[in-house]
């Protein structure tokens, strides 16, 4: 029924005009400013990753791509576990034209389905943030603030996401 589901989902996903322009991320668990540069350098080494910006003081990351064709968000949390901590949050941004949304409606954007979750039906223009709602993507605290649980498809692409307000 889930791969049904799945399919149904990637057969409906508007293939939009729109990019993924950015994602930050904030990682939890960090003590010190070494734990920020494990981080930072793992981040460094996603194929893709173009330049980052570090905030240390909130323990986030601001990522640019250097080839918007292989965007892996799976990849960049994957780099945040393998430097030993968590993805406390991660959003992205993306650029959008005249799109209607509304809870349950996709949007591909680079390859890359984003399932929308708790959102009313809307007309998308301009820059907007996506906040993302699968395990591993948001502290499990946040999460529950959603109704639904909601687990990334790995193999298909798929993320359950929200529009964070502007």
């Amino acid at each position: 029924m889930k791969n049904l589901f799945i399919v149904f989902c990637l057969m409906f996903a508007v293939n939009a005009y729109a990019q993924i322009q950015s994602v930050t991320l904030q990682a939890s668990g960090l003590t010190c400013s070494m734990c920020s540069r494990a981080i930072y350098k793992s981040l460094q080494k996603v194929p893709s990753v173009g330049k980052i910006q570090e905030d240390i003081e909130h323990s986030s990351y601001h990522i640019r791509f250097s080839d918007p064709a292989k965007i892996s968000l799976e990849n960049l949390k994957k780099a945040v576990l393998d430097a030993g901590f968590s993805v406390a949050w991660m959003e992205v941004k993306v650029l959008v034209k005249n799109e209607e949304i509304a809870s349950d409606s996709s949007l591909k954007f680079n390859g890359l389905v984003f399932q929308f979750v708790d959102i009313p039906k809307q007309m998308l223009n301009g820059e907007h943030s996506l906040l993302i709602l699968d395990k591993d993507f948001i502290l499990e605290k946040d999460r529950k603030k959603y109704p639904g649980s909601f687990e990334a498809n790995k193999a298909e692409g798929i993320f359950h996401v929200t529009l964070l307000k502007s």
